[in-house]
């Protein structure tokens, strides 16, 4: 087996499509001996903002000293980017040993269970990884819910949950308070949980489960305050006051201000297991994660952001004031499991230009069923099915002083970014 069918045979489980629960993973993790307990954990849930967290706290915990794991989904440019140690990819040769290992026991897990999914393998296979590294630490961002997601298998030092919103509806719940439970399924016995939500629905159900499992909610709102914000395209700097600490000038270089309640909510979680000031600064300013806010060039200005849902696609709108333009040309595509007319009430108000594209996946949204949204707002649209070919038109009508945003979903963004893809492939 080469790189190119380790990656087909990998995706072939994509078939199988979201099956929540654990007992997969689990045995699929005991026939791999249980690497899942061989390492500490930090587990990570919650709408938007997990992918920037999970950088943040493992970037902190790399300045710590520690060998840190990190499992993230889904990928930008490359397969190895979702399984990393101390931020370099797991190595092709090494996921190749990993795959043929986990091969012959996929069969047995369909003999006592049903055939795992894409996501139940992966995880497991990035568990072996990090024990195998002999990682001190890993970061693990869940993959959908919390509850029954593949991940929740661990039992962590500390649980983070960003944010709450209403996503997956027809998996995890049509209300705040359902999708709070299924996110609040992290939360484990006596193990402490942070969250930056707000919400009175969703953070009485956090009461509720945190009273179950005798274990402390340290909320954003009454454990920290921050303070004289200033957020510019090098990043935002902000004092943050905890309970512990008086942090003055920390720095992110993530763009948005939505970054420092990331941010934040790193520091807390890092006080609970006892890391250092010096580390946490330093490990919050060395964070990169493509594909939020992130800059590919300039005159014109073209900037890449995989919001996806509406809450991402409000954050987003609220970060526009960071950029100078005259124009603003959204070239757009979105999966069609999304809630495309609140998507596009978000961010097609503020464009000047719409230009709709189709990514390449079963998933992806009909062009003409972004379009009819989109005309709502009385915009000029063009729709230009290859993801590539759309970025590639956007750029040629831009002038120099207009800012082309790409957005709408990170699977659109990877086929977007395919010249990075290659590059990294050939590494």
């Amino acid at each position: 087996m080469n790189y190119t069918e380790m990656v087909k045979y990998l995706n072939s489980f994509g078939r199988f499509g979201i099956k929540l629960g654990l007992s997969r993973t689990s045995e699929l993790l005991r026939l791999l001996g249980n690497p899942q307990n061989d390492f500490k954990s930090i587990h990570v849930a919650g709408t938007n903002g997990k992918g920037s967290v999970v950088a943040m706290m493992s970037s902190v915990l790399q300045e710590s000293g520690f060998r840190v794991g990190m499992y993230a989904s889904p990928h930008l440019d490359d397969f190895r980017e979702r399984i990393t140690v101390n931020g370099a990819p797991i190595p092709r040769n090494y996921l190749l040993s990993l795959v043929e290992r986990v091969r012959p026991l996929v069969p047995k897990v369909e003999r006592s269970s049903t055939q795992p999914t894409f996501f139940e393998v992966t995880t497991a296979i990035a568990f072996k990884y990090f024990s195998e590294r002999k990682v001190d630490y890993a970061v693990i961002e869940v993959g959908l819910g919390g509850r029954l997601d593949a991940t929740n298998v661990i039992t962590p030092e500390v649980s983070i949950i960003t944010n709450i919103g209403l996503e997956h509806t027809d998996i995890l719940g049509k209300t705040i308070s359902s999708i709070a439970a299924e996110k609040g399924g992290i939360i484990k016995k006596c193990v402490p949980v942070v969250t930056a939500e707000k919400k009175r629905e969703a953070l009485e159900v956090f009461e509720r489960i945190r009273r179950e499992k005798d274990t402390k909610l340290i909320k954003l709102s009454e454990y920290a305050s921050c303070s004289n914000v200033k957020c510019d395209l090098s990043g935002c700097t902000f004092d943050l006051k905890t309970h512990l600490r008086n942090y003055l000038g920390l720095r992110v270089k993530l763009l948005g201000e939505h970054q420092v309640e990331n941010a934040a909510l790193v520091v807390l979680a890092a006080e609970q297991i006892g890391v250092d000031e010096r580390s946490i600064r330093s490990g919050i300013l060395k964070t990169k994660l493509p594909g939020r806010l992130e800059i590919l060039q300039k005159k014109p200005l073209v900037v890449m952001d995989c919001a996806h849902n509406p809450p991402a696609m409000r954050v987003l709108k609220n970060s526009l004031k960071l950029f100078k333009y005259k124009k603003l040309i959204l070239v757009i595509g979105v999966m069609k499991d999304k809630e495309i007319d609140k998507i596009v009430k978000e961010i097609v108000p503020a464009a000047d230009f719409v230009v709709i594209n189709k990514p390449n996946l079963e998933r992806a949204a009909q062009p003409e069923a972004i379009k009819s949204e989109v005309e709502k707002y009385g915009k000029p649209i063009k729709i230009i099915e290859d993801v590539r070919s759309s970025v590639k038109y956007a750029k040629s009508i831009a002038g120099k002083d207009d800012l082309v945003l790409i957005t709408g979903s990170i699977y659109m963004l990877s086929e977007a970014r395919a010249k990075k893809r290659r590059e990294r492939l050939a590494q």
